[in-house]
């Protein structure tokens, strides 16, 4: 799908209260070895073969980007004995991975990729005055790679509530593809694919809308785009559903032919797609936050587990070993959480020492005593 709307670039869109087109920004979000790397490779080594092909540097500052960007112009004359001729600046950037792209959250960065994302006027003029950029239509198109982690680390609680977010579809799985790695691997064969993405990218035109389109999408905005992702952080993602519905739409249809017509086929189709995307989407957050305290509740209870010699843990060694893992004034309060939520247990307290011992807690354990131990 990504390949498909960067092939499109400017010249098909559909018609709303302005044109719309077919370029998107996608999040390929999934634990290290899920093969989000090699997904976005073979993407960006079918979208090589288009002709002339306009693909950004991995790594980019945001400066970068907009000069990269003045350099990648289109010239494309509508088919046909009266084709007008169509000037626009486009670009896709194809990233394995969000750090290599995006090493820190730059709002700056984030701003202009919002900017991008409809090929409006774009005008800068770099602190100096010697460097003005003024860019008629210009426009971008994304896919990057990221774990839940690394996602949650980049934005920060405020990018969520910015404009950025909203334009990105997040595509999340953490399924392993299980296989005989020694098995006889036989080369895909992108012959068909490649003349297709040719066909696509010679595609001009405005897309017309048949009524039982039209009707499907009406319907569904009467039941207030049901179902409506309700994650805090989806709030203003929920306010682009729509547009994201007509440039998966459109895709549908150039995947189906070279006709530009949308109909209901198109809206089942993108419809679907993008409800197995967002009823996956709360599951990124869920597994990006492991934050300081928890990573260390992790190694602490392990921690306890290769140590428990049947007779449990100090508390003084536990908070040796904290105390490099979490602050100061956490440790107490750490073992504490760990206690109440029942990973570890309280064996007693040391007759001598007066240090409380602690084990992992398992079936046999019955819980906390208070008794005193030799």
């Amino acid at each position: 799908m990504s390949v498909i709307g960067a092939a499109c670039e400017q010249k098909v869109w559909v018609m709303t209260s302005s044109p719309i087109h077919p370029n998107l920004y996608i999040f390929i979000v999934g634990h290290p070895g899920v093969g989000k790397t090699r997904a976005i490779r073979e993407g960006r080594k079918l979208y090589n073969t288009t002709h002339e092909p306009k693909l950004a540097p991995i790594s980019l500052t945001s400066a970068a980007m907009m000069d990269k960007l003045v350099r990648s112009k289109r010239q494309f004359l509508q088919p046909g004995p009266d084709g007008e001729a169509m000037d626009y600046n486009t670009m896709y950037i194809c990233a394995d991975e969000m750090g290599a792209f995006i090493s820190k959250y730059d709002k700056e960065m984030t701003d202009n990729l919002s900017t991008l994302y409809d090929p409006d006027l774009y005008d800068q003029e770099r602190r100096t005055g010697e460097i003005r950029i003024k860019i008629k239509k210009p426009q971008i198109n994304l896919i990057c790679g990221s774990t839940p982690q690394n996602l949650m680390d980049t934005m920060p609680e405020t990018a969520w509530g910015q404009g950025f977010s909203s334009r990105v579809i997040m595509v999340f799985s953490d399924e392993r593809i299980k296989g005989d790695d020694f098995a006889e691997n036989i080369a895909a064969d992108y012959g068909d694919l490649e003349h297709d993405l040719g066909a696509i990218s010679n595609l001009a035109g405005q897309f017309t809308v048949t009524e039982s389109y039209r009707t499907a999408v009406n319907n569904w905005t009467e039941l207030g785009l049901a179902p409506v992702p309700n994650h805090p952080k989806l709030l203003h993602y929920n306010s682009r559903r729509k547009v994201h519905l007509y440039r998966l739409s459109m895709i549908s249809a150039i995947d189906r032919g070279n006709a530009l017509v949308l109909d209901v086929t198109d809206f089942n189709r993108a419809m679907g797609w993008l409800l197995e995307a967002e009823v996956h989407m709360p599951d990124i957050f869920k597994a990006g936050v492991t934050n300081a305290d928890g990573a260390a509740m992790d190694e602490i209870v392990n921690f306890v587990m290769i140590n428990d010699k049947g007779r449990g843990v100090s508390e003084q060694a536990i908070v040796h070993f904290a105390r490099n893992r979490v602050p100061f004034n956490s440790i107490l309060r750490v073992i504490e959480i760990l206690e109440q939520s029942g990973q570890i247990w309280n064996r007693g307290v040391n007759a001598h020492t007066k240090l409380r011992y602690f084990s992992i807690r398992t079936e046999g354990n019955s819980g906390p005593r208070n008794v005193l131990l030799d």
